[in-house]
């Protein structure tokens, strides 16, 4: 009788350690994952679409104030993008308060509604300066500019690319509001 050989146990193998090496990998890289999508999530998605599709009519009923005050606006952001000049035209009461919003595009904790304080008490030129100071922006490509007045009568926004320079100007969206009941053109077939 030969001697049987001794079998080691399945633990004293390489090939097992091998075959569950890409698992437990797996397992340690979701979880790294999972940490990592929590701590930067962003808000672009809405909690309660309900709730803001309701809103939708009266935000462009506020455009379409606008389209029909003849609102335009002018926002200067300072090089340190700490404060900013605003110059307000069209038909609106200058008594009335003005805020200027500062969207972040992801980051919902970085948008800013800073007060309009008037440069002076009345309309120069057909406009009406107004100035602000907020706390610096945080390096982004873009950001959403809204102007309106605190009484949620009109607004005016626009996307701010911060490559072309720090100069924006707001106007209503008047497209939205054009006759679309008009024919179209025949086109001769």
């Amino acid at each position: 009788m030969s001697p049987q050989p001794q079998i080691k146990p399945w633990y004293k193998h390489i090939w097992p350690w091998v075959l569950m090496a890409g698992p437990i990998f797996v397992v340690i890289a979701s979880v790294a994952m999972f940490f990592v999508a929590k701590e930067h999530a962003t808000d672009l998605v809405t909690d309660d679409y309900y709730k803001d599709g309701k809103h939708i009519d009266i935000q462009l009923h506020r455009d379409e104030e606008a389209v029909k005050r003849h609102m335009q606006v002018q926002v200067l952001i300072s090089p340190d993008k700490d404060a900013a000049k605003v110059f307000v035209s069209g038909e609106f009461d200058p008594k009335q308060p003005l805020n200027l919003l500062l969207m972040h595009p992801t980051k919902k904790s970085e948008d800013q509604t800073v007060k309009l304080h008037p440069v002076s008490a009345e309309i120069q030129n057909g406009r009406m300066e107004y100035e602000a100071t907020f706390k610096p922006l945080p390096p982004t490509n873009h950001w959403y500019l809204r102007v309106e007045d605190t009484s949620g009568v009109w607004r005016v926004e626009d996307k701010w690319i911060v490559s072309q320079g720090n100069a924006i100007n707001l106007t209503p969206m008047n497209k939205l509001f054009e006759n679309t009941n008009q024919k179209p053109k025949d086109s001769g077939q």
